[in-house]
């Protein structure tokens, strides 16, 4: 039986040079010729091989790469050592630089060896056609694969150096285990770039393309070896390598050190291919085509096609993603959020305002991949952190007041709304900066209430709180009860307003997106948006100054050029918020359960951790 398959096999070969085989006419019949594959343009400038992506700290560290089913990592011809060269050549096609794509001589040999010893091993197929295989066709063993495979051949023989094509060839080929080319197999059984590999794990690697599964030296070592020895002895017989050379790589041990692909900091990189979905939505135009959609069924469509650009931007265009995370800071946050008590999660952010960048970002106590990131998933009722933004801010830019004014903090009921300050306290006239600092929540209705809630949601537009409604606009919400409310990362972007003169502009994880060859494809163009005036800004740092130095936020003071912030408390304690402020930095916190509920945790831990992580961050 062997004998027989092994014949037909050969045979077939044969056939692909010959065309004159009569039981394969209807099969060359439908094989396309050289003309048709030329109007079709089936060339490589037209054939792109799927590449992984790469996250980049601040630094230009690596911290994840992004991969679909295939795994890899593209190189050239000139990043390829002349050992793999070499290996691959003796090996698999030790008359490559002869032929134009199929060696007849290696069809008749594999033929005769095949036949003698009633196997299929010898398969005569040169590196131009496995290189056409895995480029445009199948692995099926039919006359007419073989045939179109001959043709592919020919016409990459026709339109690229032999230099190219060894080059594709390196990068293309399979290495077992979800890995594809040469430096990806390198990074992923001996964990270092294929330039600083032995010639011992040179050998071994070009082995196991012939077949993966077969050579795998994670399950099948020792069968690995002896293709590793077959492959040097080839480089030996064809003066590639030499005696003392072979002997010496032969005998070296070989010692796997198999690295995964890890996901070191998911809370972060979870946001970065969020953000990334975004910056392809606004740069590519779908906003605008979301926007003048007629139906539901027709933005349907778009998201379709907008997810799918991002998908193959991410698993087949091989990009690098630069962002603005600092590695130190992310390590240091996510140790000390992990201090938060059992059955109660938080989330932690970090922009650096001065240049809107988001420096760290945890989005849970032990965020795994692909997890809820509450970071910015998760919308919660923001208590009294809202009050700047909604009531204080609002109030002295309609006004023009000065912060010295008193303000009346008295007990009020507004269209049967009532709101009661902390404890059930009883205030009668006090200083904006009492107001402020103690959070008194009388005081910040009626200072809403005077200018009109619909006025004071006009200085909301700009953050683009993106589960903000007109439902929300009423007088409680002066108080954070909103029907969802915001996510740590809107409320913290908000208040980059107060450390920026009044504009706000959005802060971002992404710097910019380049092609696997370098060219920017994608970075941000944001402008700044005036929210209120130099001179209400002024006022605010003021007040949120007093608020850490004479109010709830004392816990949370450093020694800083400048600190402020507000702190901020949801009915029955389901939601403990502090946005704090320094010179350079703004920087939120909030700590609660999933499923809002009563937590049981001392109000003044999210201030101790915030102070603790910032302690850090300050020079």
């Amino acid at each position: 039986m062997k004998l027989i398959t092994g014949f037909i096999i050969s045979a077939a070969m044969l056939l692909a040079i010959c065309f004159l085989a009569d039981n394969v006419w209807a099969d060359i019949q439908q094989v396309q010729t050289p003309s048709e594959l030329i109007e079709k343009q089936v060339t490589l400038d037209t054939y792109e091989l799927v590449q992984s992506s790469t996250i980049h700290d601040e630094n230009g560290k690596k911290i994840q790469t992004l991969h679909g089913t295939e795994h890899r990592t593209y190189i050239t011809f000139e990043q390829l050592p002349p050992s793999v060269i070499h290996a691959f050549v003796a090996a698999e096609d030790n008359h490559f630089f002869e032929h134009t794509g199929i060696d007849g001589s290696a069809i008749i040999r594999a033929f005769l060896v095949n036949a003698r010893s009633q196997s299929t091993e010898q398969g005569g197929s040169t590196i131009t056609q496995q290189l056409a295989r895995n480029l445009f066709l199948n692995h099926e063993k039919t006359y007419k694969r073989k045939l179109n495979e001959a043709l592919f051949s020919y016409q990459l023989e026709k339109e690229f150096s032999k230099e190219k094509i060894l080059e594709l060839y390196s990068n293309a080929i399979y290495f077992g285990n979800g890995v594809y080319g040469i430096e990806t197999a390198s990074q992923f059984y001996f964990g270092k770039s294929v330039s600083d590999l032995t010639l011992a794990e040179i050998a071994l690697l070009c082995g196991i393309p012939n077949s993966p599964n077969k050579y795998d030296p994670i399950k099948n070592m020792d069968t690995a070896q002896k293709r590793q020895q077959y492959v040097l002895k080839k480089m030996l017989d064809n003066q590639y390598i030499t005696q003392a050379e072979f002997d010496k790589a032969k005998a070296k041990p070989i010692r796997l050190k198999v690295t995964r692909t890890k996901q070191l900091y998911p809370d972060y990189t979870s946001y970065v291919i969020h953000e990334l979905k975004e910056l392809v939505k606004v740069r590519d135009g779908f906003d605008e085509k979301i926007a003048k959609a007629a139906t539901a069924e027709e933005k349907e469509n778009i998201h379709a096609q907008l997810n799918e650009v991002v998908y193959n931007l991410i698993y087949d265009k091989g990009v690098k993603i630069e962002t603005f995370l600092d590695t130190d800071l992310q390590k240091h946050a996510q140790k000390n959020i992990q201090r938060i008590p059992h059955k109660v999660e938080g989330a932690f952010v970090i922009i650096d305002h001065n240049h809107h960048k988001i420096k760290a970002l945890i989005g849970g106590k032990q965020m795994k991949a692909n997890e809820f990131n509450r970071a910015y998933q998760a919308y919660r009722q923001p208590g009294s952190t809202i009050k700047p933004l909604l009531s204080f801010a609002p109030y002295l830019e309609v006004t023009g007041s000065s912060i010295s004014v008193p303000v009346n903090a008295s007990p009020l009921c507004k269209q049967d709304y009532c709101p009661q300050n902390y404890g059930n306290a009883i205030f009668n006239t006090v200083s904006m900066k009492s107001a402020i600092g103690k959070s008194i929540n009388t005081a910040a209705v009626r200072l809403t209430s005077q200018i009109g809630i619909d006025k004071a949601f006009e200085y909301l537009k700009p953050f683009s709180f993106q589960k903000v409604s007109d439902n929300d606009r009423h007088l409680p919400s002066v108080l954070g009860g909103f029907d969802y409310g915001m996510t740590p990362l809107e409320l913290t972007n908000a208040y980059t307003t107060f450390s920026n003169n009044g504009n706000y502009q959005p802060s971002r994880a992404i710097k910019r997106v380049l092609s696997h060859k370098g060219e920017i494809l994608y970075e941000w163009e944001d402008k700044p948006t005036r929210v209120w005036s130099k001179n209400t800004n002024i006022k605010m740092r003021t007040l949120l100054n007093y608020v850490m130095t004479n109010g709830t936020g004392r816990v949370a003071t450093l020694p800083t050029p400048y600190i402020g912030g507000k702190t901020g408390t949801s009915n029955a304690i389901k939601d403990l918020w502090f946005v704090g402020i320094t010179d350079r930095y703004t920087a939120g916190i909030w700590m609660g359960k999933d499923k809002p509920a009563p937590i049981q945790a001392s109000q003044l831990l999210h201030l101790k951790i915030w102070k603790d992580i910032m302690q850090k961050a300050q020079p």
